[in-house]
């Protein structure tokens, strides 16, 4: 199923940067002849490139650079999908020019090919002319936006001098933005949407992680939403906050501009003083449990209560449970090939909690199972298009997506037993 593809705009622009671009959105109509082995057109324009200097980013305003580096970064992956010559090192001086002037590295990234591309139909970069990628580029661009709207109103109660209040004020925005994100996310797996060919054979494949042609070994990350800079910042917002997630944080900065890895080193810093909703909302009401792990494989008992809540409110589909054990995945179960911890101790609930105390913890328990629900939505989803195959951002896949239900923004909630009388009462 393929998409109408306008023809590049004609422009008089003298840059070389112009042919970049005019190569990058005719790269849909290359597509079917690379893929049946008839490069010569292809190689033909490609070899035509001028190649771009300094002088050429000059004077660019910082989105305009960021297109530019889309244009030339996705061509770069096309060359590399189909194994072309590489038009004598231009291709190669001109990726790292404008990675180095990005501050990225010199591979097509999630930021630049969901962020960065324009949603207009007429000036969309695509691998292809499938329907599927327009979609899939489109629905990525909404989650995103859903994101950068979490992240004002969790801004807005951390920083309140009222958090408690103010959580009750934003949680019907933040209730019906993470449902919406999660919606969005299941509907990667309709077989009309998301066509398994179109994505698994189609344009996945152009974003494929850079790996060492003799060793296999991964040399730079293709794009992932691991990727995603919005969700990095949810989730410290929120008071996730273990050496996987962290790690996984810093890994993807150079995958960002220096100013987006500036944002999430202050997010960071900022979460680790206390700018967080666990410090901000939870704590206060359980007490200070600063020694729980946000991360740890004993967290596994707590998913039936979170399912209740995810599945009870909305944000979690029905069938997912169905489709990830029928990929013979088993929802609660630590991954054999990471390292066990020791246990951590069950909680006394604090005397003195009323119930203006346990409404606002119902929310908090509400938040954890929008994540965990979109966290399991992720994973179904994967398990329908890419089953065991391994994933474009460095990792093993769907296998290593299950982990993050075993990450806790509220442990003390959970490990206290209220989830769980919480999801009781749903």
């Amino acid at each position: 199923m393929s998409h109408p593809i306008p023809s590049p705009a004609s422009t008089s622009e003298p840059r070389p940067l112009a042919a970049w671009r005019a190569l990058a959105l005719d790269l849909p109509r290359h597509h079917p002849e690379l893929v049946a082995g008839r490069d010569g057109v292809f190689a033909e324009a490609l070899a035509g490139l001028p190649a771009i200097g300094d002088a050429d980013l000059r004077g660019l305003s910082d989105a305009e650079l960021r297109l530019a580096g889309l244009d030339v970064l996705m061509v770069e992956a096309v060359v590399r999908r189909h194994g072309l010559p590489r038009s004598e090192s231009t291709l190669d001086a001109s990726a790292s020019v404008v990675a180095e002037r990005l501050g990225l590295q010199p591979i097509i990234s999630y930021p630049l090919y969901i962020r960065e591309n324009p949603v207009d139909l007429a000036e969309m970069r695509r691998f292809t002319a499938y329907e599927a990628e327009f979609r899939f580029i489109r629905m990525h661009a909404a989650i995103e936006d859903l994101f950068d709207q979490t992240i004002a109103s969790l801004e807005a109660i951390i920083d309140s001098d009222a958090p408690r209040m103010a959580l009750r004020e934003h949680f019907a925005g933040l209730s019906a933005g993470l449902r919406s994100a999660n919606r969005i996310m299941s509907g990667f797996r309709s077989p009309v949407r998301m066509p398994h060919a179109d994505f698994f054979d189609g344009f996945r494949p152009y974003y494929d992680a850079l790996r060492d042609r003799d060793s296999g070994e991964l040399i730079l990350d293709g794009p992932s939403g691991l990727q995603s800079y919005t969700y990095r910042i949810v989730a410290m917002q929120l008071g996730y906050r273990d050496p996987v997630l962290d790690g996984w944080t810093e890994r993807i900065g150079r995958y960002h501009p220096p100013d987006l890895r500036d944002r999430l080193d202050r997010v960071l810093r900022a979460r680790n003083a206390g700018r967080n909703l666990d410090a901000r909302v939870c704590e206060p009401i359980l007490g200070g449990q600063a020694r729980l792990p946000h991360l740890h494989p004993d967290y596994g008992r707590h998913l039936p209560s979170i399912l209740r809540i995810a599945e009870g409110r909305g944000y979690l589909r029905p069938e997912v449970r169905g489709l990830i054990e029928g990929f013979g995945l088993r929802l609660g179960e630590w991954p054999a090939r990471m390292s066990s911890n020791d246990e951590v101790p069950e909680i006394e609930v604090p005397a003195g909690i009323g119930s203006a105390e346990m409404a606002d913890l119902s929310l908090l328990a509400e938040l954890e199972a929008a994540l965990v629900a979109m966290h399991l939505e992720h994973v179904a989803t994967a398990a329908v298009q890419i089953g065991a195959e391994h994933g474009t951002g460095g990792t093993s896949g769907v296998e290593f997506l299950l982990v993050a239900t075993f990450r806790r923004a509220f442990p003390a909630l959970w490990q206290s037993g209220i989830g769980a009388r919480i999801a009781a009462e749903a």
